[in-house]
């Protein structure tokens, strides 16, 4: 049995790792598991391999350099690991979702569960505890209905008021379990999602909720962004650092393509909170979110080494004129 880590017992420790591993990754006796942690994540790479080692010897736990954002490229090495794994379980503190390797371990049918930013704490969580099943079959309706759809509009009391294009885009549902071949999931987070066409946002965006990226978090104070076109045009706060400090991770990777408005999200997990971390925040039910930058693993077009979600709270939701959710309350 692992030790306490980070001041969270052992038991809770193991429980949250054996859920993830049997629960949210379905992993199965003859089965292949690659693990895929960093430097800084080793630890609890550690203990899911010891837990997944009680269910199948095919383990292989793969360490890797800390990537510098989400959406970065992972070793050659540990691409191939990817691809040959029924099941990966990706813990680096970077996400691993919007890159290459993860779309084409998909193809060859690996699992995929992304677990960026995992702690002792969110493995103790209890929003890891939730019926990822019923949740989920929220999820596959709104789904539906954003393939179905040909225009997104979504406001919110704090001021967001922005429309996009969906025609021709796939709706998804990530309810938290991977049970499919190719399937992608992230627990705690339950969500569904579509990429907008990416030249069709234009609106509002006000941010009141969280910017799950190391040096923004829980935002204190709303963050406005302008959309046009489909990219963000302008950034602004009441405090200004705040809006400086989005438009420098905006900047950071020189291009463009970073300020598109690639995804439209919705949260759907009843024991997520809000804290600041991706995965809690991103499926925290009554609220949704955007991310801008990569969304080719998803059904968009745009391509790059990048992706922020921003979370909205209480945002209502409309697609074709239909009210999916109203003020974070799921109509559908």
């Amino acid at each position: 049995m692992p030790a306490d880590l980070e001041g969270v017992p052992a038991t809770k420790i193991i429980e949250g790792a054996d859920i993830l591993i049997r629960v949210c990754g379905r992993l199965k006796p003859d089965e292949r598991i690659a693990i895929v942690c960093d430097t800084g994540t080793r630890p609890l790479g550690d203990i899911l391999a010891e837990r997944a080692a009680l269910v199948t010897s095919k383990v292989h736990l793969v360490e890797v350099p800390p990537f510098d954002m989400h959406g970065q490229e992972p070793p050659p090495h540990a691409a191939d690991e990817m691809r040959l794994a029924d099941l990966c379980l990706g813990i680096t503190a970077k996400s691993m979702v919007h890159t290459t390797a993860r779309r084409e371990a998909a193809a060859k049918g690996t699992r995929y569960l992304s677990l960026p930013d995992y702690s002792a704490a969110l493995l103790a969580h209890e929003s890891l505890r939730a019926d990822f099943e019923a949740r989920g079959r929220i999820g596959d309706r709104i789904a539906a209905a954003f393939t179905a759809g040909s225009e997104v509009r979504v406001t919110s009391p704090a001021g967001t008021d922005v429309r996009m294009d969906i025609a021709g885009r796939i709706g998804a549902s990530t309810p938290g379990f991977v049970a499919e071949p190719g399937a992608m999931s992230s627990p705690p987070d339950i969500e569904c999602y579509v990429a907008p066409i990416e030249t069709s946002a234009r609106g509002i965006v006000v941010v009141d909720g969280s910017i799950p990226y190391p040096t923004l978090g829980l935002v204190a104070a709303p963050v406005r962004l302008t959309i046009a076109g489909g990219s963000v045009t302008d950034v602004a706060s009441e405090r200004d650092e705040l809006a400086r400090e989005v438009q420098r991770v905006f900047e950071s990777v020189g291009t463009p393509k970073s300020r598109v408005l690639a995804e439209c999200g919705v949260g759907l997990n009843d024991l997520a909170k809000l804290t600041g971390i991706m995965l809690t925040d991103e499926g925290a039910a009554g609220t949704m979110h955007f991310g801008f930058g990569s969304n080719f693993t998803i059904g968009g077009i745009n391509e790059v080494p990048f992706h922020l979600d921003v979370v909205m709270r209480d945002p209502t939701l409309v697609v074709d004129g239909r009210v999916l959710i109203e003020r974070g309350t799921v109509r559908i």
